[in-house]
């Protein structure tokens, strides 16, 4: 079980027994971070998912000590994710790494094919013809059902068309339909969590202690991509399978966790660094 106490005490998380010790310990550290039920409780309507009170000023205060890379990554859009947390001057990735965003705030994008653009432009039309268009979203590398706030049975159905219509025509053209919490999505295969997560690693983090925090399915490809000395920690109840070391329940546990890295994290490693 997590177990949050006070705020004053480190937080337990369960499956990375001596994490604190860990980052204490590691010379450099770099803390990537999903966004939608990691920092953000999910919400029906998606542009009022905003970041649990008091999250973003444990990320500024991470950012600020300047003994720990930060970066976000996340499936929405990166014009959605500034729109919600703002420009927080550290690497954000948006649309699954197709979107990148450096400290400097400039922005570099992928590439879409012909005929990737043109199957999602109709894989738009598909889900619009079969769901309410207000819960189909074109991304920039993706196209998104949103079921979220729909009765189960109604959710179930509407993807289960849109998937077998989408699943269609596409593996030719580096395509691939995933489910994600809340939904389904038309993407490009070569753009997803694990293969950003690396690049991340490579330009920021290499060698550094990684620690990975995210909840979905699509945070798998994260999770496997980390290093052998890395550690994913996955957001949500016990019992899921995952590639993750660690769990935390809830983006409240979040926050507590980046309060305690923020707050405890330096006083353990000078210690310790005088004790060796």
């Amino acid at each position: 079980m997590s177990a949050v106490s006070d705020g004053a005490a480190p937080i337990d998380v369960d499956g990375v027994p001596g994490l604190w010790e860990r980052v204490a310990l590691a010379d450099e550290r770099f803390l990537v971070l999903d966004y939608d039920g990691t920092l953000a409780p999910f919400r029906e309507h998606r542009m009022e998912a905003f970041p649990i009170d008091g999250a973003l000023d444990a990320l500024r205060a991470i950012r600020d000590s300047g003994r720990t890379r930060l970066a976000m990554l996340t499936g929405r859009p990166l014009r959605e994710l500034i729109a919600l947390v703002g420009n927080l001057g550290i690497p954000m990735v948006g649309s699954h790494g197709f979107e990148y965003m450096m400290r400097d705030g400039s922005i570099e994008l992928g590439e879409l094919s012909a005929a990737q653009e043109e199957r999602l432009v109709r894989a738009e039309q598909e889900a619009r013809a079969m769901a309410p268009v207000a819960r189909v979203e074109r991304k920039p590398a993706s196209v998104g059902l949103h079921t979220r706030g729909m009765r189960a049975d109604d959710a179930r159905g509407v993807v289960e068309r849109v998937s077998s219509a989408w699943s269609r025509d596409v593996e030719e053209r580096g395509l691939e339909c995933r489910y994600f919490s809340g939904g389904v999505e038309l993407r490009l295969r070569e753009a997803h969590k694990g293969a950003a997560l690396k690049r991340l690693i490579e330009e920021r983090g290499d060698g550094a202690l990684c620690v990975y925090i995210g909840d979905d399915e699509t945070d798998e490809d994260a999770f496997e991509a980390l290093p052998d000395t890395g550690i994913g920690i996955k957001v949500g109840p016990p019992g899921v399978r995952t590639r993750a070391q660690g769990r935390l329940d809830d983006p409240g546990a979040v926050r507590w966790f980046l309060q305690t890295w923020a707050a405890t994290t330096w006083p353990e490693r000078s210690t310790a660094k005088r004790s060796v």
